[in-house]
This record gives structure tokens, C-alpha cells and sequence, in this order.
């Protein structure tokens, strides 16, 4: 008589255990290259923002130590703007809430993002030693109407809040999103109109006529 052995339940979850183990293929190489491929893009946008960083401390280091002409005495949270408006780009970075785009999408939102970076450094190295990160008047500022300058009279914001867009595309960030239109935008537009009054207050009918040609933020609206 043939002995039969006896099939326990705990024999039949080990033996469908490892009959899922030899039929799960490994991941391929289409998932890895995705998680390659996200990291890669949020690197990128990382890098094009850090562009803009560069610049600021270079220029800040060109211009050295130079007595005010005008100091403007608008709230300190203005004054800030260029730091701050950063603040939440760097939360969003770590906590993008993702949503799903398409890697065509995504590229495209890169390539705003790098141009974006791009425009706003060259408005800054456009000002020289006339750029700070406060809204004060320098011994020796100028008022700078060329390049950049020649299309919108705030080039270096419009650089930022572009930015921002298509970094929330190339990162398929839901938090960015919501960051720039409740808060990049909105204080963007505050710093614009605060700088207008300062620059109106120090250079005058100069500026007056600049402002009368030039759009403020967004270019040929003029």
C-alpha cells in the first residue's frame, strides 16, 4: 500500500507562496527607467533654479558695500522677496503631491523651467551693480532700460513666476501648483508695484517714461 502524505494547509500556502515567487518577474527595465527618468528631470530643474542662486550671490559680492541713496521702507516681507519667494519651491521639491503628465509634457515644462532661469539671470547680470535684494537705491544705481529691460521692466520676476510654472509641469507637481498661484504670483505682484513706487521716487520723470513704454510684467502688451 502506497503511503500518501498529508497535505496540511500550511503546506498548501507555502506551495502557492512559492509558485507566486517562480511566476513574479523581476521589474523591468521600464520601471527603472521611469524612476530614473523622474529623478533625472527633478535634478535638472534643481540645477536651473540654482542659476538664478549663483547669480544673486555673485552680483552681491560685484557690488560689495555702497552707501544708500534712497531706503525704502516698505515691510520686510517685501524687502525679502528674492529668498522667500524661493521657500516654498524648496517644500514643494521634497513634497510635490505628484499628478500624472506625460514625459513629452514634462519636458516641455523643463525646458520653460531652464529658459525661465536663464532670463532671470541675465536680468540680474543686466542690472550689475545696480542689482540687490532689497527695493534701496545705491550711490552710482542706474536705471537699466536695455536688454531684458527693453521688453518688460521687471524681466527678473517674470523669469521667476515662469519658472515655477514649468517646473510644476516637470515635476508633476500638484503642491507647486497651488504654491504659485496663491502665493508666487500674488506677492510677485505686490514686489512689482512696491519697486515701481521706489524706482518712480528715485529717478523720477525718467522712470516715469520708461513705465510709459515699457510693460510692467509681460512682454509687447505695450
Amino acid at each position: 500500500m502506497r503511503r500518501t502524505r498529508e497535505r496540511t494547509p500550511g503546506w498548501m500556502e507555502e506551495h502557492a507562496d512559492e509558485s507566486s515567487r517562480r511566476g513574479a518577474a523581476p521589474p523591468g527595465p521600464g520601471a527603472q527607467n521611469c524612476d530614473v527618468d523622474d529623478r533625472s528631470l527633478r535634478i535638472a530643474v534643481l540645477l536651473a533654479a540654482h542659476v538664478i542662486f549663483l547669480s544673486a550671490g555673485a552680483l552681491r559680492i560685484i557690488r560689495g558695500h555702497r552707501g544708500h541713496l534712497l531706503r525704502s521702507h516698505d515691510a520686510w516681507w517685501l524687502q525679502y522677496y528674492p529668498p522667500l519667494v524661493w521657500v516654498p519651491f524648496v517644500i514643494a521639491y521634497f513634497f510635490p503631491f505628484p499628478i500624472d503628465l506625460p514625459m513629452p509634457v514634462r519636458l516641455v515644462g523643463l525646458a520653460v523651467a531652464i529658459a525661465s532661469a536663464v532670463f532671470a539671470a541675465w536680468a540680474m547680470w543686466s542690472l550689475g551693480k545696480s542689482y540687490g535684494i532689497r527695493m534701496d537705491l545705491f550711490e552710482g544705481h542706474r536705471l537699466v532700460t536695455s536688454g531684458p529691460y527693453h521688453l518688460t521692466r521687471h524681466p527678473m520676476y517674470l523669469g521667476i513666476v515662469s519658472f515655477h510654472v514649468g517646473a510644476t509641469v516637470a515635476m508633476e507637481s500638484l503642491a507647486l501648483l497651488v504654491i504659485t498661484l496663491v502665493y508666487v504670483i500674488p506677492f510677485t505682484a505686490l514686489r512689482i508695484r512696491a519697486e515701481d513706487s521706489v524706482l518712480a521716487a528715485g529717478f523720477g520723470d525718467e522712470f516715469r517714461t520708461f513705465a510709459g513704454s515699457v510693460p510692467a510684467f509681460v512682454p509687447f502688451t505695450r
